[in-house]
């Protein structure tokens, strides 16, 4: 078995049982994976409050016959200032549902992960909210084979 350790960015938790959930996660290494945690909704679980939607993620996974499956995560960015301030936290949804909507498993794309990842830290850092989402929409038009 073979463990990939990469950095990510949260786009989406959807839950898969009663004790799973399944993890969308944009990364710098392998682009979007679709990682399942085990027992995560189970208290004392070790990935338990490291995989929120929208945070920054140290993460390790391994390739299984089902997809992906989270071994390990570490948050390594909350972003306090963009979840403190509705607008900023709203854009930050768009642009995550975009990404998450858009972008296709195992598609690696270093310039995506920098404009994501640049995003972020606008909203984190800066007021212009409405800005940052176009900015980013009109950005990532191209990867999509659309000029706006």
């Amino acid at each position: 078995m073979e463990y990939h350790t990469t950095e990510g960015i949260v786009l989406n938790k959807t839950s898969y049982g009663e004790y799973d959930a399944l993890y969308d996660i944009y990364t710098k290494e392998f682009g979007k994976i679709r990682g399942r945690a085990q027992s995560v909704k189970k208290e004392g679980a070790k990935l338990k409050g490291h995989l929120e939607p929208l945070s920054m993620v140290r993460v390790t996974f391994v390739l299984g016959k089902r997809g992906e499956r989270l071994t390990h995560a570490t948050m390594t960015r909350f972003w306090e200032g963009m979840r403190q301030n509705p607008e900023k936290l709203f854009a930050a949804l768009r642009i995550a549902a975009l990404m998450n909507e858009r972008s296709f498993p195992g598609q690696k794309d270093a310039a995506l992960w920098e404009l994501l990842l640049e995003s972020m830290l606008l909203l984190d850092e800066r007021e212009f909210s409405e800005e940052v989402f176009r900015r980013f929409a009109d950005r990532f038009a191209p990867f999509l084979g659309l000029h706006l």
